[in-house]
């Protein structure tokens, strides 16, 4: 299913001004808010290979955070559509309902863990999730959840990140490269880490799905999104100084390491240099 590009950019014009007027709401979930607005059209792109239809489709998003993506499934679905939302965080639903109502869509938000997601067996057309496997101390498990909430012939996907896919030029300076090594290791001593989307095809195969694709999604920095954008430069910096606390109290860098890498972000932007990264995209059919 796909929409014309005039209701594809009008649809992320309301979602975009439905979220700038979320952000004070947003507390620690804003920099998420911001990266759903700088990552909708990547979203897009993508969604067409799940091959929904619009009517009385069954989706769950699991690990929706603020409904970056459930959201856009509701639109694309129709009001005929169910969408269920599952997340562990009170706070990200409510700012997904909130979103919800404000772009007059239906989306049934359900605090629960991936690990028991709170639908019966069997009762689902499509059961995704996107950047939450990276999290999860056991990946496998929560995936062989998604597996049991689908309905035979129905098709379950992950979306991923693996940061061996990135790449640069000029290459990153050794400030930088250090403090993206530690993110990976911080990230990695509670979860799956950051190098998972090479690990999904193995676990789809392992967990008795059938026609198991792999896609590679790209994502170009040149410069930033197009051409310099301080908002973005902003929000790509917010993610690194979210995690200077912690990175810190882990002895994984000092203080004036971290402070050595963020000039060196600053002098990359200020460069205009080229990144390339991958994303991954799972998809499976439940016998």
């Amino acid at each position: 299913m796909t929409a014309d590009n005039a209701a594809l950019v009008a649809w992320t014009a309301r979602v975009a001004q439905a979220t700038r007027k979320l952000l004070p709401k947003g507390g620690d979930l804003a920099w998420l808010l911001r990266q759903s607005m700088h990552t909708h059209f990547q979203r897009l792109a993508v969604l067409p290979v799940f091959g929904l239809s619009r009517g009385p489709v069954r989706v769950l998003d699991v690990g929706a955070g603020t409904g970056a993506l459930c959201l856009d499934l509701a639109w694309m679905c129709g009001p005929e559509a169910r969408i269920t939302a599952v997340d562990n965080d009170a706070h990200g639903l409510s700012l997904l309902r909130d979103l919800a109502a404000a772009l007059h869509l239906a989306v049934d938000a359900r605090l629960a863990d991936a690990y028991a997601l709170p639908v019966e067996s069997a009762s689902q057309d499509l059961t995704l999730s996107r950047f939450l496997f990276q999290h999860l101390e056991r990946p496998e498990a929560a995936l062989a959840e998604m597996v049991r909430a689908t309905a035979p012939g129905g098709r379950v996907a992950v979306m991923e990140v693996d940061d061996g896919a990135w790449f640069s030029y000029p290459d990153e300076p050794p400030a930088l490269e250090r403090l993206n090594g530690a993110v990976r290791q911080l990230q990695a001593s509670v979860g799956a880490g950051r190098q998972v989307g090479r690990r999904l095809y193995r676990m789809f195969r392992a967990a008795g799905l059938a026609d198991v694709q792999v896609l590679a999604v790209p994502r170009v920095r040149l410069g930033l999104t197009y051409g310099r954008d301080s908002e973005l430069e902003t929000h790509q910096k917010e993610f690194y100084l979210n995690q200077r606390d912690r990175l810190i109290g882990a002895g994984l860098m000092t203080a004036a390491e971290f402070d050595e890498a963020m000039r060196a972000l600053d002098a990359s932007f200020a460069a205009d240099d080229f990144g390339f990264a991958c994303e991954f995209v799972a998809i499976g059919r439940v016998p």
